[in-house]
């Protein structure tokens, strides 16, 4: 054995946890059991404590893999360097887009937001990526911070896997206005003829999709006392807060966003929602009511109304009261229960092979089946940056966080709502 390589030599048994990852399997396997009978369960807890039983499982194995590497010595002493992030100095010669990415920048950017003091090349560093990113932008606004890659990419992610309606639409990054074609639904098939006949020319019809952009914020309050927690817990419970908030307002603006205001109209610009475009459409058929209890009838007129070149793509969403209380229930014309309980395909269930989510942005008593990912589009025409302003005599902090988005359905026929026809009241 070389000098010092005692320090490589780790306790596999440590980082495996063997007795641990067996609990996690027989914890699963009493989940599933759960599931699979009778019992009435709550679902939304199972499913949470199913992610959290798979996220300590892959932490293990992966301690267990750097473990492993180590005693091998695939990660010998004179490469731990190159594990290392790169040091400050190497920042300072990236460009804004590559040092976001840095772990320097995410520290700096912590501090500043937590009113902690930086390091005279931490300040530089910091304060030359956001002074390039204004540039980049053409803002004129001073206070704009520009959050660190990791942290906007975990803000994301957090509002798609709190609202899976946002998650499933087609999402670009295009800076500033987008104009897209798209057909007006009238186009022609190809016919066949023989050799002596003329072919017919018909007129194609195009539609434009126009995402200019709509301005979505969202501000959370600190106190000084609370803003004192530790940079990666702070960092967290940014990521948690403004994306859950985030998360709500663009899965309702898919579903029910009223889009731009036209003459005469006050209400503030947000993304053209599904049920605004299909209420817009005379005598839909993409709209179908149902009078106290959704039939077995119902459904299936719904997953018919859906064009075939979006069938496979479908998938049903509603919040949990309507899920349980309407979906759940369904019975076919031989009284055999629809609902099939599934967490494992991304959702609580199925039905008709098709996998329900739950998206708490839906009201009471309406159910969207479609495919979000063909029929409607999204573009985040600038991501997340960060405002911080200080009440000095409340000792209480503001952290905003604001994007611009914007979204619009590509083809209505890609969706079908379920509404109750009875009178909220």
């Amino acid at each position: 054995m070389k000098k010092n390589d005692f320090r490589f030599k780790l306790d596999l048994q440590t980082f495996a946890a063997p007795g641990r990852l067996a609990e996690i399997e027989t914890r699963k396997a009493e989940i599933r059991g759960l599931l699979e009978g009778e019992t009435e369960v709550d679902l939304d807890a199972l499913e949470t404590e199913l992610r959290s039983l798979e996220d300590e499982a892959k932490k293990i194995e992966k301690r267990q893999e750097i473990a492993s590497k180590i005693n091998t010595g695939e990660y010998e002493a004179r490469n731990l360097d190159s594990m290392k992030p790169p040091q400050t100095k190497e920042v300072r010669s990236m460009k804004w887009d590559e040092a976001i990415e840095t772990t320097e920048y995410r520290a700096a950017w912590a501090k500043d937001m937590m009113g902690l003091p930086l390091e005279a090349e931490e300040r530089s560093m910091y304060d030359r990526v956001n002074v390039e990113y204004r540039d980049f932008t053409h803002t004129t606004e001073n206070s704009a911070i520009l959050i660190p890659k990791t942290v906007s990419d975990g803000i994301w992610k957090r509002a798609e896997e709190q609202y899976p309606l946002w998650a499933d639409v087609r999402k670009l990054r295009v800076r500033g206005n987008l104009t897209m074609i798209k057909s007006d639904g009238n186009a022609v098939n190809a016919r066949w003829y023989d050799e002596a006949t003329k072919v017919e020319t018909d007129k194609l019809g195009f539609g434009e999709l126009n995402l200019t952009g709509c301005e979505l914020a969202k501000a959370i309050q600190v106190t000084w006392k609370l803003r004192k927690m530790a940079i990666e817990d702070f960092v967290s419970y940014i990521v948690r807060e403004i994306g859950d908030r985030m998360g709500i307002a663009l899965s309702a603006a898919v579903y029910a966003g009223k889009g731009k205001p036209g003459a005469g109209e006050t209400f503030k610009p947000e993304p053209r929602g599904i049920k605004t475009v299909l209420e817009a459409e005379s005598g839909t058929p993409q709209i179908i009511e149902y009078d106290t209890d959704i039939a077995f009838t119902t459904l299936t007129a719904a997953m018919g109304a859906i064009h075939s070149s979006y069938a496979n793509g479908v998938t049903i969403y509603a919040n949990n009261t309507t899920i349980w209380a309407n979906l759940a229930t369904l019975v076919d014309g031989m009284g055999r229960p629809m609902f099939i309980a599934d967490v494992m395909a991304g959702g609580v269930g199925r039905i008709f092979g098709r996998t329900i989510k739950a998206d708490a942005t839906i009201p009471n008593g309406e159910i969207l089946i479609g495919n979000p990912g063909d029929g409607y589009l999204a573009n985040i025409n600038e991501d997340i940056t960060m405002y911080t302003e200080d009440h000095v005599r409340e000792r209480l902090t503001d952290y905003m966080g604001y994007a611009i988005v914007d979204g619009d359905v590509v083809d209505s026929k890609a969706f079908v709502i379920i509404a109750d026809s009875t009178p909220t009241p």
